[in-house]
């Protein structure tokens, strides 16, 4: 349960760095999803661009 927790205390406060003025606490949540999603795809392609002979 507390990793949990500790994921959401992260993914908020990068939502905070890349959200809009006015928005509520879903969409800052959705914001900092959306950029932990977009890095995490981005490390596994050059992972994958990386390990190719």
């Amino acid at each position: 349960m507390g990793f949990l927790i500790g994921i959401i205390i992260i993914v908020f406060i990068i939502g905070l760095l890349s959200r809009k003025k006015g928005d509520n606490f879903l969409d800052t949540l959705s914001s900092g999803c959306g950029t932990i999603v977009w890095i995490i795809v981005l490390i596994a392609i050059a992972i994958f661009i990386f390990t190719q002979k």
